[in-house]
């Protein structure tokens, strides 16, 4: 009895708020509680009748006592059966095999009595054998129908978890399968950045001996075409006049000259590639001022161009952290705010201020100026910067090495302004 109303969990309950929260779902239990009422109403019936007919007390109440036993036993069942956890197919089932028992067990007693009857023998007290019959068999049928909803449940919710458990076997497997791809793609790109930095590092070196070659071999060839010029030169300085080209001394001095300048291109190169290339760079206190004024003149000779410098004092400094390149790196946007100006007259303002760690400089114009989504893409690598120049892209390279920064903004005069930030040098 017992067995039939036992409560599982299951993903599967009939109503979220309680087994007993609809009429559909009361429907099983109060069939039997009907058939437990049933039972009691012809036990009351059979004990009354009973007291009229026989002259003893104790049979009639034992009958009645084992009578009420089985209505409360099935009363029992169909309240248990109410607050179950199962479905309501499985509660159908319950109360149909409660019904059903209770049916089996009067069948068999009647076909008795019928067989009995046909023989010719006497059947006494039919009714309290019926009774005691159909409501043993409905408990019976109760035990019976609750086992099997049970096992029918148990079976359900096993599947349920089998099938849960798959679900996670394979969620494991594509969480398996991800992380294997993960970790090929993770090996991929360490694969990648170590032939990236590798490639870097080939390239670094391959600077460091274009840097040498420069210095070295280049130069050597520069002091060979000095001294010949030299020693060309001695010897015309003896020579007569009849014997010597018009042209010859200016030819010299030009050799001369343009050996010169090739020396300096190549120090300058190799100043930038070293400081390119180097984690640490050779710093040192560099006369900020004196590379203004050297550019300044250089454009105001080279171009029309209204110049003006402002917030230097005289004498020398302000001394910043840079290197021998500081005056091509101010070279470059000078000559850009010149070469990029679409007017007659181009107007160019250097401004110096700072404070006691920082030196700015502002390089404005009154030029086109230059776009806002335009201004950090100028320092990217292949921008032009005029000719001759080593491009916006080592400008901003520089700087960074440097230890400073250089940004664009609006000038005041229409145009761009370039400001530097340098470390001033103690």
């Amino acid at each position: 009895m017992g067995a039939s109303v036992e409560t599982n969990t299951s993903p599967d309950d009939v109503d979220p708020e309680g087994p007993i929260g609809s009429a559909q779902a009361r429907s099983p239990s109060l069939t039997v509680i009907a058939f437990g009422l049933g039972v009691l109403t012809v036990t009351a019936w059979n004990f009354l009748r009973e007291q009229r007919t026989l002259s003893a007390d104790l049979p009639p109440i034992a009958a009645a006592v084992l009578g009420l036993l089985l209505s409360v036993g099935l009363l029992y069942a169909g309240t248990r059966l109410a607050r179950s956890g199962l479905d309501q197919d499985e509660r159908w089932l319950v109360a149909q095999s409660t019904l059903g028992g209770g049916a089996v067990f009067a069948g068999i007693i009647i076909l008795t009595m019928l067989i009995r009857v046909a023989e010719g023998r006497p059947v006494s007290e039919a009714p309290f054998v019926l009774l005691t019959s159909t409501g043993g068999g409905g408990i019976a049928g109760s035990l019976v129908g609750g086992l099997y909803a049970r096992a029918r449940r148990d079976a359900r919710v096993a599947e349920f978890a089998r099938a849960e458990a798959r679900q996670a076997q394979d969620r494991a497997e594509r969480a398996r399968a991800d992380a294997e791809e993960n970790r090929k793609q993770l090996e991929e790109a360490q694969a990648e950045t170590e032939r990236l930095l590798e490639e870097a590092r080939n390239t670094r070196d391959d600077l460091r001996l274009i840097n040498r070659v420069l210095r070295h071999d280049i130069k050597n060839s520069i002091m060979v075409i000095e001294s010949r010029a030299e020693f060309l030169g001695d010897d015309l300085e003896s020579a007569t006049a009849t014997d010597i080209d018009d042209r010859a001394g200016e030819f010299l001095d030009t050799i001369v000259a343009q050996a010169e300048e090739i020396e300096h291109e190549v120090e300058r190169t190799g100043a930038v590639i070293e400081t390119i290339t180097d984690e640490d760079p050779d710093l040192q206190a560099t006369d900020l001022g004196a590379a203004i004024e050297e550019q300044a003149t250089t454009v105001r000779s080279s171009f029309d161009v209204d110049l003006r410098v402002d917030g230097l004092d005289d004498g020398d400094g302000p001394f910043v952290l840079a290197n021998q390149v500081l005056p091509d790196v101010l070279g470059n946007v000078l000559t850009n705010a010149v070469v990029h100006h679409r007017g007659a007259d181009p107007t160019v303002e250097i401004t110096v201020t700072g404070d006691e760690g920082t030196v700015t400089v502002c390089i404005a114009d009154d030029g086109p100026g230059i776009d806002d989504d335009r201004k950090s893409e100028v320092f990217h690598r292949g921008e032009s910067s005029g000719d001759g120049g080593f491009g916006l892209f080592f400008v901003d390279r520089m700087m960074e090495q440097y230890g400073g920064d250089v940004r664009i903004e609006d000038a005041d005069l229409g145009g761009a302004a370039f400001v530097f930030e340098f470390q001033r040098a103690e």
